[in-house]
């Protein structure tokens, strides 16, 4: 039998400190049936609709566009 706990929100200190205790758990060899993975979140179609749509603007106006570089270095200068 497989369980699965999530833990949704890392950002508190008992999440964090949750996350830390299970990963020193599973670090040792009497919690080797402890597995600790990280999913990736799914993104929505709709989500997926607009990058695209964001990344042919891109293609077609590239030249329209400027190096992060140069972008940061423009505001770090003011």
């Amino acid at each position: 039998m497989t369980y699965n706990i999530k833990i949704t929100d890392n950002k508190t200190e008992q999440a964090k400190n949750l996350l830390l205790f299970l990963k020193s758990l599973a670090g040792t060899k009497d919690y080797f049936f402890l597995k600790i993975e990280q999913e990736t979140e799914k993104l929505s179609d709709n989500l997926i609709n607009e990058l695209d749509s964001r990344y042919e603007h891109f293609l077609k106006h590239k030249n329209s566009y400027k190096d992060w570089d140069e972008v940061k270095q423009k505001y770090n200068n003011v």
